[in-house]
């Protein structure tokens, strides 16, 4: 039988995690929970997971060098090669001709033997411990250059200072040496800790997930994440204060709407007593008065942010400014914009941003609320509108019934809810500049703030750049290795009026970097993308709901079947018609429809 070898990755930076959960997931003798955590915070949970009994520790760089330190077991650190080095140039040629390299040694020796080589002439500047990064990089600006390519540490230096950059990041070949290099050295260990009898009995008594507890109920072993593991070992403690467990017992225990079976059984195996507890998530959600209504602490929201890798291209310089000045003052926001151009990540940057109002996130759908819901948000015991310190997002107001429209509105003016809370109103701005009724009569009747998104094609001349970035956090998501575009590729995307924004734009890039066959995107791939991109816009949703659903799962194939007869439709069977649509040939379409 073959041994699974369990492995901790620490990664200092989020993109390093995503690539490492992607290329250790091809391994099928690894077991592999990766955390992010730089320098001392890296090394500090280490510490705290290494008593879950893991063979090996993969980290990088500094981050590696505090583990090796602090514990016994090995640590392998995950180099930059030559060829991540080479693909960050590449990729950045796309962008500008006016860039520079910047990062520790590890970094900039292999750049300069590179450039040398390929007689690239690129500015390359080393720092260390003591070196003033911040002013670099500021000198760097004000000499025009555009792009920086850098490390982790200067790229959190760099983005907090509006300078665009890419990552560079170790690749997919890199990061899958690191784990065979991890296996072949736990094939020469002769030495193998025993396994916990504790650890064999949870795993023997349960499939799920668990937690195990001493006596004294500190938390010896959890296999749940941080956010879940945290909420129901609370609930535990303060369950135990209440109900001695004595014996075993079975607990219901709601987080983010989802149900948790909590049963607790004691283990005596040795002198001392242990809880085990076994945890299963309920199959059907529940649906109770607060269905249509979320409740997220600003931790939750922090780390939605953290693992987001696609924020930073869509809250520009200006919007970032526009956010500082609004969080000066708790009037009411609308955030308008056109689908996709981000109005989530807007709501909850300015959710943790501001210095009030930042208890809990509170999103109600607007479009859902019924007679059920507003019971439940001015229940005077626990309803929402009457606490205070806390942000109400209300999603697809401009969907709001003219009755629910003016119920809140007197609700605020007899309950000051408002007043001692911050609200955030999404509405949407169609393609032609529309705007809802409910969005004009917000404005004439409640003193708003108002917080327009550009729509991406607002953004002509920032697109080159929009596209090589998006290309950047696609691969680092995706585990994929693509350099950038065709000539043409580049410009039939620059040129595609996007109008679903930067969800339509990381969709399609998406799907391109899967059908790409090479190392850069080609035009016919764009062409045929796009292609149905404009069909499917083209296409009205009829009374029953006729669409496409592009983001259903489906196999390109599928995909294109459900295009092709939805066409063939519009023109009433004519399938010659349907072929001039589609840009294809009747011959072609015969196929398809014979396949």
């Amino acid at each position: 039988m073959q041994k699974i070898i369990k492995i901790l990755g620490i990664a200092p930076y989020e993109e390093l995690r995503y690539s490492m959960e992607n290329v250790g997931s091809t391994f099928t003798n690894l077991l592999l929970n990766t955390y992010t955590g730089d320098l001392e915070e890296g090394k500090d949970l280490a510490l705290k997971e290494i008593h879950n009994d893991y063979d090996i520790v993969i980290s990088r760089g500094g981050t590696a060098d505090l583990i090796r330190k602090n514990i016994s077991i090995p640590v392998i650190d995950v180099s930059i090669s030559v060829y991540d080095i080479i693909g960050a140039i590449k990729l950045a040629e796309n962008y500008t001709s006016k860039f520079a390299i910047v990062g520790y040694s590890s970094i900039t020796e292999a750049a300069h033997l590179i450039c040398d080589i390929l007689d690239y002439s690129v500015e390359i500047y080393t720092i260390d411990d003591t070196s003033d990064t911040l002013s670099l990089l500021k000198s760097l600006e004000d000499n025009g250059i555009e792009l920086v390519l850098c490390d982790a540490i200067t790229n959190k230096l760099a983005l907090e200072n509006s300078l665009n950059t890419i990552l560079i990041t170790s690749g997919s070949e890199s990061i899958k040496q690191t784990f065979e290099q991890a296996i072949k050295l736990n094939t020469h260990l002769q030495k193998y800790k025993l396994q916990n009898s504790l650890l064999i009995e949870a795993i023997e008594k349960s499939k799920t997930d668990c937690l195990i507890l001493s006596s004294q109920f500190d938390l010896i072993y959890s296999s749940l994440d941080s956010q879940i593991n945290a909420s129901i070992y609370q609930y535990l403690l303060n369950k135990k204060e209440i109900t001695p467990f004595h014996e075993p017992h079975t607990f219901y225990h709601t987080i983010n709407n989802t149900l948790y079976n909590l049963k607790v059984t004691i283990s005596n195996k040795t002198d001392d007593i242990f809880y085990i507890v076994t945890v299963q998530k309920s199959v059907t959600p529940i649906m109770n008065s607060r269905f249509g209504v979320t409740y997220e602490d600003k931790a939750e929201v922090e780390q939605k942010l953290k693992k987001n890798l696609y924020k930073n291209p869509i809250i520009t310089y200006e919007i970032s400014e526009k956010m500082k000045q609004i969080n000066s003052s708790n009037s009411p926001i609308i955030v308008l914009g056109e689908r996709g151009t981000g109005k989530e990540i807007v709501s909850q940057s300015l959710f943790t941003s501001q210095n009030t109002n930042n208890h809990t996130l509170i999103t109600i759908n607007s479009n859902l609320l019924n007679d059920t819901m507003w019971k439940h948000l001015l229940n005077t015991s626990n309803g929402p509108f009457l606490k205070v310190d806390n942000t109400f997002q209300f999603n697809y107001f401009d969907k709001i019934s003219t009755e629910n429209f003016e119920r809140l509105i007197t609700v605020m003016e007899s309950t000051n809810f408002h007043a001692n809370n911050r609200l955030i109103f999404f509405c949407e701005k169609t393609s032609e500049g529309t705007t809802s009724e409910s969005y004009k009569e917000l404005i004439k009747r409640v003193n708003c703030i108002s917080l327009h998104l550009p729509a991406l094609r607002e953004r002509k001349n920032e697109i080159s750049a929009i596209l090589t970035i998006f290309l950047n956090k696609v691969n680092i998501e995706n585990n994929t290795d693509i350099l950038g575009y065709e000539p043409k590729a580049l410009a039939a995307l620059s040129q595609f009026p996007w109008p679903g924004n930067f969800q339509q734009l990381k969709q399609v890039l998406t799907e391109l970097v899967f059908l790409s066959k090479s190392l850069y995107i080609s035009s016919n791939n764009v062409n045929s993308i796009l292609g149905k991109q404009k069909i499917v816009g083209s296409i009205p949703h009829s009374e029953e709901g006729m669409n496409i659903s592009v983001n259903s799962g489906k196999t390109l194939h599928e995909f294109n079947m459900e295009l092709i007869k939805l066409v063939i439709d519009q023109h009433n069977g004519n399938q010659t018609l349907a072929a001039e649509q589609l840009g294809i040939s009747r011959t072609t379409l015969w196929r398809y429809l014979n396949k």
